[in-house]
């Protein structure tokens, strides 16, 4: 006699409830070092791994899910290719003498990728910069293009000086003076 209103009550909870098992934000964090004896970018993101392969899946051509890739796979460059697309540097840099003559972009490369039992994944990637120049604007529109209420944060280091940064799909561009 009680069972269908009760079944129908667990019923509307459980569909009630499902908002909150979705995240009602989205947040990725980076970290970005400039490494002088090697002439490069180094760097990692840790985001959530389920958007960023539906983001992939959804728009990119991505047909494995993230945590049985292999790193060697082909699909890397996917990632690599968005990662390029949705992050990048540009530095004051010198073609052929040794003051700033132009500005310079990065051009990462996948280095390794991990993801998580937490449900991240932390991406690896560098770029080569033979040298850099005071002059630093980051652009990072990582998933906000999948997911418009995206925020991310990177911290930039350089010569032990870190400065972090926020992004918005309002302000996706900072600048950042280093310090000589």
């Amino acid at each position: 006699m009680f069972k269908q209103p009760l079944l129908l009550l667990v019923f509307t909870c459980l569909l009630a409830c499902s908002t909150s098992w979705g995240h009602q934000f989205f947040f990725a964090h980076g970290e970005i070092e400039y490494n002088e004896v090697a002439q490069k970018f180094e760097g990692s993101l840790v985001a959530t791994a389920h958007d960023l392969e539906s983001c992939l899946m959804q728009s990119y051509g991505l047909k494995t899910k993230l945590e049985k890739l292999d790193p060697a796979a082909t699909e890397v460059g996917i990632l690599e290719t968005y990662l390029n697309k949705h992050l990048t540097l540009r530095y004051g840099c010198s073609l052929d003498s040794n003051a700033v003559d132009a500005y310079c972009s990065s051009q990462w490369e996948i280095e390794g990728f991990q993801v998580l039992k937490n449900g991240t994944i932390e991406l690896y990637f560098s770029s080569v910069a033979k040298q850099l120049y005071p002059a630093l604007q980051i652009d990072c529109t990582f998933l906000m293009d999948a997911f418009p209420e995206q925020q991310n944060k990177v911290t930039f280091i350089y010569r032990g000086e870190s400065q972090t940064v926020n992004f918005t799909s309002n302000k996706h561009t900072q600048q950042i003076a280093l310090k000589p």
